[in-house]
């Protein structure tokens, strides 16, 4: 019947990606021990399972705690109750400047959203037009696309710039989109690198932050790993930190409750500000991103938890060990990947065991490993990677699943040389 339909709903008749149909065609069918053994294995989906019954503990133990009152069960701002966004400004605060610092954030720089793709989705909205431009660092989380390129129609433009974000490569892609008539309005870009890893050093951050001042563009930065830093040698720091305070309202900070607090499901995200009318617009568009009243007061409950410290420490070394594991894993099986610091992820160099060095080849592996050892872990096409051959495993599972995955990918036969 798609022809009842308007030229824009139709563009949205459409497969889900492949990615996307990895994940949500097997849900039913995954691995178990006991009652699957031959089920599928998720490693696509970055989301820990590491702590479920830690937070699910918490999670009950605030529920008995929490008063319920009347304004917990009607309307209340669409961007957020005053509550919740206190809330969150302050945990954000200690996170980003430090309580003692004389920048502060509070309630009115916040605009809360149905998760984190959501708020990127307004950012992407208000900063830029359809057929504007982002420059992001690559590889890059695929996500982004959805998030700004699906129905803000904002356009994004790679920049391998490797883990120093060298500045002369930002140069070099602004120059080539500018001549091709396109409108950079800014950077978008994550610390720790989805989906290698890295988290970004102060001195390197400092390279876009001085390219952006230069020409006047907007940072979006996503910080929604900013807590889930498992290598204790590395530094995390927001760019909030980092910018003179005259162009604090160009830079803005986009986190959710998903990956620090293990929390995907509950689909709450936020963007910070310091620009007032950026916020005006966000809280506009939030009409149609609303969060339930109800989840917000159970998220500022946790946020003000007393145990919240310990349960994000146990995150961080639960996924030390899941890290740990995991290269182990691979360097036994002989799979080379990329050191990481932060996030849920390892990008693994799978080229030997492709026919070609072309992305052709990459997806024809990533169905092998999918139709065939069953298992789902995503190609670095998706992430923008300018080589064949990567892929991002997801590994904060259950020890006992990535033994599972460990012992099929075992049984991978490498391609034949020349």
């Amino acid at each position: 019947m798609k022809e009842f339909l308007s030229n824009r709903g139709k563009s949205y008749v459409k497969e889900l990606s492949p990615l996307m149909h990895a994940d949500f065609s097997t849900r039913d069918y995954r691995y178990d021990p006991e009652t699957q053994p031959d089920g599928h294995i998720n490693m696509g989906t970055a989301e820990s399972h590491l702590i479920n019954k830690e937070v699910i503990a918490l999670l009950t133990k605030l529920q008995s705690r929490m008063t319920i009152l009347p304004k917990h069960i009607h309307y209340d701002y669409f961007y957020g109750n005053t509550d919740f966004r206190t809330a969150i400004a302050n945990h954000w605060q200690h996170l980003i400047f430090g309580d003692n610092s004389d920048t502060k954030i509070t309630p009115d720089n916040i605009v809360i959203a149905s998760g984190c793709s959501m708020a990127l989705e307004m950012l992407g909205t208000v900063l830029g037009d359809p057929g504007d431009v982002l420059l992001v660092p690559a590889p890059y989380y695929s996500g982004f696309e959805d998030d700004v390129s699906e129905r803000a129609k904002v356009e994004l433009a790679p920049v391998h710039c490797g883990p120093e974000l060298t500045k002369s490569v930002f140069e070099d892609v602004y120059k080539k989109q500018l001549a091709a008539g396109k409108k950079v309005v800014g950077v978008l870009y994550s610390s720790p690198n989805n989906p290698i890893g890295t988290v970004y050093k102060p001195e390197h951050m400092q390279n876009v932050i001085s390219f952006c001042m230069e020409h006047n563009l907007e940072i979006i930065s996503d910080e929604i790993y900013a807590e889930t830093i498992h290598d204790p040698e590395a530094k995390w720091c927001s760019t909030l930190s980092l910018v003179p305070k005259e162009y604090l309202h160009h830079v803005h900070v986009t986190s959710s409750f998903a990956k620090d607090f293990a929390l995907s499901g509950i689909r709450t995200g936020f963007a910070i500000s310091f620009n007032p009318d950026l916020i005006t617009a966000m809280q506009t568009l939030s009409y149609y991103s609303a969060v339930s009243t109800h989840t917000q007061l159970l998220l500022t409950e946790l946020l003000q938890a007393p145990e919240l410290p310990e349960l994000l420490q146990r995150n961080r070394e639960e996924l030390r060990k899941g890290y740990k594991k995991m290269i182990h894993a691979l360097d036994e099986i002989g799979i080379p990947h990329l050191p990481a610091q932060g996030g849920i992820f390892i990008f693994a160099d799978f080229s030997a065991y492709m026919k070609g060095n072309t992305f052709e080849a990459e997806m024809d592996l990533w169905h092998k490993i999918f139709d065939e050892l069953k298992i789902n872990i995503s190609p670095g096409r998706v992430f923008a990677a300018d080589k064949p051959g990567w892929f991002r495993i997801c590994y904060a599972s259950e020890p006992a699943v990535v033994d599972e995955m460990c012992r099929r990918l075992r049984t991978l036969k490498k391609a034949p040389t020349a």
